[in-house]
């Protein structure tokens, strides 16, 4: 078994971006929300890209994880699956953004339901790594 990956960093881009969109949804929804998600979402869409390069392919900590931990390989499977998902969930949201017939209520729901599905895919990435590299399941 080899050690934790060291391409996990602790604090990412990914993580700085959502949390900056995030915290522009915290105001109530007004006139300027959809020029905030537009500033944002770009950013967000490119350190998205960037995860999806670090954690997908032949190098990347996907396949890592399948080589030391074989039976994980169904789980990572769902996580690139996820990866297609959020990335179709960003596009839809860009477009919403971009209706100026869209009420702001409505455009602030659909960025906090992206945020709380990008969330919940990047807890699926830490507990694959978890179960990957700190859990003993015996006979060895």
């Amino acid at each position: 078994m080899t050690s934790f990956p060291a391409a996990v960093p602790h604090a990412s881009p990914l993580g700085d971006m959502a949390r900056a969109l995030a915290a522009g949804l915290v105001r109530p929804p007004d006139h300027t929300l959809r020029a905030h998600v537009t500033s944002l979402l770009e950013p967000l869409r490119a350190a998205f890209a960037e995860h999806r390069s670090a954690t997908e392919g032949d190098r990347g900590i996907y396949a890592n994880v399948v080589y030391d931990a074989p039976r994980l390989a169904n789980t990572v499977d769902c996580l690139v699956a996820e990866h297609s998902e959020l990335d179709s969930a960003m596009a839809s949201l860009a477009r919403a953004a971009a209706r100026a017939d869209l009420d702001a209520a409505v455009l602030r729901a659909r960025a906090l339901k992206v945020l709380d599905d990008l969330h919940r895919h990047r807890q699926h990435d830490a507990n694959l790594v978890y179960e990957a590299y700190t859990t003993d399941i015996g006979g060895e």
